[in-house]
């Protein structure tokens, strides 16, 4: 009887430890997944979002490459850059090959049907690019004046449909070249275009002015629609980096702006 009470004793410890070391593996494991890189898949073509200087060159610039260092870094997560085709992010994603989209991602239904997006980083609206002292202040005041915009864009939609005189070209850079020589007092072009060629090369020669009555468009992160949990993260992080005035320094840093309130989910976004 003693005897079979020593080995129940005996057994009950061994019960004991092995729960103990269970629990400390779980909690070990949730840990090294955390310590894992963030697995970012990108495009790094879209200036000022994410670029390189060239295809031999390792590092990652852009305001979205920026960012996602922020946040990786909020996180307590490096990074694995993974720079792949556009047409291939969503499905890489899809099949939990990458943990989250950083590619400039305009947040459409379409695709949230396929992803999960974290709270919007951008907004991007049409904007009049205009010389400064031009005596452009609205859109009112393009009539009788022909504008440059980029063929087969919502620049040159809007231009047609509001009846503003248009020179059309094949790339934004020609659009704005012509700004610069003189051939057009305004351009209608993307909010993020302007913004970083006003902030950079036309530093202090140029404004950038809303047009109001276009329709916001927002870019974000996007990840697999099962990995709430991320998303939660994400969002976390970046609400962090927003209150801190982080997001504001890189917004000024690329754009040379104020940054605009954004919302602060994707459901909100796609509430509107």
């Amino acid at each position: 009887m003693k005897l079979s009470k020593k080995i129940m004793c005996l057994m009950a410890g061994v019960l004991a430890a092995a729960l103990v070391a269970g629990c400390g593996s779980d909690q070990q494991k949730q840990g090294q997944a955390q310590q894992k890189p963030l697995r970012i898949a990108t495009n790094a073509t879209f200036v000022p979002f994410e670029f390189k200087d060239s295809d031999q060159s390792a590092e990652y610039k852009g305001f979205e490459m920026d960012l996602i260092r922020a946040v990786a870094k909020e996180m307590g997560r490096d990074i694995e850059y993974n720079n792949i085709p556009f047409a291939g992010i969503i499905p890489i994603i899809q099949q939990g090959d990458m943990d989250l989209a950083v590619s400039g991602m305009t947040m459409t239904k379409e695709r949230a049907d396929k992803v999960l997006f974290a709270a919007p980083f951008y907004e991007s609206k049409l904007v009049i690019l205009t010389p400064k002292n031009s005596g452009i202040q609205s859109i009112d005041d393009l009539k009788d004046k022909t504008v440059a915009v980029q063929m087969g864009t919502t620049g040159s939609d809007y231009a047609e449909e509001h009846h503003i005189a248009m020179k059309q070209f094949d790339h934004n850079a020609e659009a704005i070249m012509e700004l610069q020589v003189g051939g057009s007092p305004a351009a209608i072009v993307d909010k993020p275009v302007a913004d970083y060629f006003a902030a950079q090369e036309g530093k202090g020669q140029f404004d950038v002015i809303p047009i109001p009555d276009t329709k916001s468009e927002y870019l974000a992160f996007a990840m697999n629609k099962d990995n709430k949990e991320l998303q939660q993260q994400v969002n976390a992080a970046m609400k962090k980096i927003i209150d801190s005035g982080e997001y504001q320094k890189l917004y000024t840093k690329w754009f040379n702006a104020e940054a605009p309130k954004l919302p602060a989910s994707a459901e909100e976004v796609f509430a509107k």
